[in-house]
């Protein structure tokens, strides 16, 4: 029992050298693994940070070139803002280059239409000549003018007497006629004490105006004007002054009873 106890016990001794063993070489190859893995980690990390490291400065580059990619656009643009005044001064320059060419043909136009006695080199002087001749005439027309004026106020003078000739002989004439008024009364009210005469404004009478009623060559009374129209006359009979026995009657004429001096 004890010899099989022995080789039960040898054999497990081999078993668990040949597991040692076994797992001595698994735990060596596992740790010269592990060395490897942490050399390449170590040497990745070396990578890594160089990648970083070059990743940033591609950043800073990308940024730089950005920055520069800015201005260069800023100076693009201004550059074409340039151009485009350039162009709108180089439009504005043919505008007036072809306004000149074109005043240039009329001005050619113009010269060859000049007289044969006038010539381009003696313009100036034949307009110097042309502008005094301007001024002689314009001081002979300033004193004709000025002579047209004067008789022009000797023409205003004599209308102005002619007109009060004319006033005055028409202030006769009317005073003439009035003066030698033949009116008659064409109706009579006894009992309102007035009568109808037919003249009126037209024929100079006003209510100031004071009238006398004649028959023949004898004078019957004086009326006093009351109201006056165009062609007819409404006047009051003075009582005091009628002579007595006699009235006034439709068909006596009236005169005037104090003549108008002219």
């Amino acid at each position: 029992m004890t010899k099989v106890l022995f080789i039960l016990s040898a054999v497990v001794i081999l078993v668990a050298s040949f597991f040692a063993y076994q797992n001595g070489r698994e735990f060596a190859t596992v740790r010269t693994s592990i060395a490897g893995i942490n050399a390449s980690i170590v040497n990745e990390k070396k990578t890594e940070k160089t990648v970083v490291g070059q990743v940033n400065q591609l950043v800073a580059d990308i940024g730089r070139v950005q920055g520069e990619l800015d201005v260069e656009g800023e100076k693009l643009k201004a550059q074409k803002n340039k151009l485009a005044q350039a162009e709108s001064e180089a439009t504005r320059v043919q505008g007036e280059l072809d306004g000149k060419l074109k005043k240039q043909q009329e001005l050619t136009t113009m010269l060859a239409d000049l007289p044969k006695d006038v010539k381009p080199e003696t313009i100036a002087e034949d307009i110097a000549r042309m502008k005094k001749e301007k001024l002689e005439f314009e001081a002979q027309a300033e004193a004709k003018k000025k002579e047209v004026t004067a008789e022009v106020e000797k023409v205003a003078g004599v209308q102005k007497r002619l007109d009060d000739v004319v006033r005055k002989i028409e202030e006769r004439r009317k005073n003439f006629e009035r003066n030698s008024l033949t009116s008659r009364v064409i109706a009579v009210n006894y009992d309102w004490g007035f009568v109808v005469i037919d003249a009126g404004k037209s024929a100079g009478l006003t209510q100031d105006t004071k009238l006398i009623v004649t028959r023949g060559a004898q004078t019957v009374g004086k009326v006093s004007v009351m109201s006056v129209d165009n062609n007819a006359t409404m006047a009051s009979i003075v009582p005091d002054v009628v002579v007595t026995g006699q009235i006034i009657m439709p068909g006596d004429r009236v005169i005037l009873e104090n003549l108008v001096q002219n």
